[in-house]
């Protein structure tokens, strides 16, 4: 099993939602391997330092997966790591010192660290700059030459090769306090995973010992191997091929200009840092294949819906209005007023994830507007439909008359 595979199998008994496990064990890679692997994208060397922001209500066990990932790379020891409460200026300040090696070893010159942080929120201590810094700092190939901050009657900060990883989690009402309106426009939400959950992965009560406990020695161990690794990323012609498709059916979205986050705009960086985390989770020879390609562009599709929820909360819009609307939207154009849940979550996925979908078509039924049927596809599987009430058809045709004459 890969190193992910692992967290998400030693971690089944847990309360916790699985995408949580599986990005905290990504951001526990981009932790310890920091700058010492990229890929050549020509302009620049892209570094897979990745920002991971767990999302959900109060209770549903964020905790867990941000605190295993803080141990593992406290173990493995090989970067500095921050969590508690701190300032953003206390973190540049230590960055830039030299510090020497609890194990002995040569001291550690690097301007590279990771924050952990259980409560974003109370994370880092309330600063109108902290998130642009930060967002600053995340462009690791902008500071190739090194990053300084200087403020009045301070001494100037020098941070060389700065690399930073965060991986948070936040309920959402705390999260309206902590990112303010400038950062979700300004380009943090835009760099960061944002990870949503609504529920949790099951029920138990933990008065057994599961069967199968995290056997920490043993990650911690395999952790520090990939720590090693060290060089350029390579991909074979048939990942090339498949992520070049896939980028050109993304840079013709009708809604990417309209994505006030900057989320789809960063999404094609977001599969690479992803695919070669993914690469480092399953083997060790700096190879992105065709499986870490698939996988990335599957699990990063998530965060233009979940970005466009918290934008939605920080202007105190309905979040399921937006979605609502699409939906029925395509009903209308759609010739027989029909849409398969496959295909509507295939073309519509940058605006709504499956469960909110879900959501979505539930409170459409209790308005009577929609039906839902059952059917197969053209293989004979098990599909989804979802039929408009021609009552809401008549309506909106009629609309368009009378907004014609």
């Amino acid at each position: 099993m890969s190193f992910v595979e692992q967290v998400l199998y030693y971690t089944k008994d847990s309360e916790s939602p699985r995408r949580y496990y599986y990005w905290s064990s990504l951001a526990a890679i981009s932790a310890v391997v920091k700058d010492n692997v990229y890929l050549d994208r020509f302009f620049s060397k892209l570094y897979p330092n990745i920002y991971v922001l767990l999302v959900g209500r109060s209770g549903l066990r964020k905790g867990p997966p941000v605190n295993l990932a803080k141990y593992l790379v406290s173990h493995v020891n090989n970067t500095k790591l921050y969590a508690g409460r701190v300032s953003i200026q206390g973190v540049i300040s230590d960055l830039s010192k030299v510090k020497t090696s609890k194990n002995g070893g040569p001291p550690n010159t690097e301007s590279s660290g990771v924050l952990f942080a259980s409560e974003f929120s109370s994370f880092i201590i309330r600063d109108p700059d902290a998130l642009t810094i930060l967002t600053d700092l995340y462009d690791r190939h902008y500071n190739e030459g090194g990053w300084s901050y200087l403020l009045r009657n301070t001494p100037e900060e020098k941070l060389a090769k700065p690399t930073l990883t965060l991986l948070g989690a936040s309920n959402e009402i705390h999260l309206q306090d902590a990112i303010p309106k400038n950062a979700i426009g300004g380009g943090f939400i835009a760099r960061t995973f944002v990870v949503y959950a609504d529920k949790k992965s099951g029920v138990n009560a933990l008065m057994r010992k599961p069967v199968d406990t995290v056997p920490l020695s043993k990650l911690t161990t395999e952790l520090a191997d990939i720590a090693r690794c060290k060089g350029e990323f390579k991909m074979d012609d048939e990942s090339k091929e498949l992520y070049e498709e896939w980028y050109g059916k993304l840079q013709e979205m009708e809604d990417l200009a309209d994505d006030s986050t900057g989320t789809l705009e960063r999404l094609h960086d977001h599969v690479l840092k992803t695919a070669m985390l993914l690469s480092l989770s399953n083997r060790r020879d700096l190879k992105i294949g065709l499986a870490e390609i698939k996988e990335s562009i599957t699990a990063c599709q998530s965060f233009a819906p979940a970005a466009r929820r918290v934008n939605l909360m920080s202007v105190g819009a309905a979040k399921s209005a937006p979605g609502t609307a699409v939906l029925l939207g395509a009903l209308i154009a759609s010739s027989d007023h029909t849409l398969t849940r496959t295909l509507t979550l295939q073309k519509y996925w940058s605006h709504f994830s499956a469960p909110e979908l879900d959501s979505i078509v539930e409170d459409l039924c209790a308005q009577k507007a929609i039906t839902v049927k059952g059917s197969r596809d053209a293989q004979g599987r098990p599909e989804i439909k979802y039929i408009l009430n021609p009552e809401i058809v008549k309506r909106y045709l009629d609309k368009q008359k009378k907004e014609k004459s």
